[in-house]
């Protein structure tokens, strides 16, 4: 399983994607639901706060689920 990193800032996901995580810029609702109706394999999806605010119904139904474990940063 692979982690994912879902951002809103430019800044943050090439942080992240200088650690080695697969990162995904979004910049409204379409493009999230889009990355999340093609979550196969991840184990872990890292968001930021922002991301969360687009779709908080779908995040927290994601929560409840085991797999992929969500992950939301600051």
């Amino acid at each position: 399983m692979k982690i994912l990193g879902i951002f809103s800032r430019r800044e943050e996901q090439v942080g992240y994607r200088l650690s080695g995580m697969d990162t995904k810029l979004v910049k409204d609702k379409n493009e999230l639901e889009e990355v999340l109706t093609n979550l196969k394999g991840v184990g872990i999806l890292v968001i930021d706060n922002n991301v969360y605010n687009l779709l908080p119904e779908k995040f927290d139904k994601l929560e409840k689920k085991k797999i992929p474990l969500l992950l939301k940063v600051d």
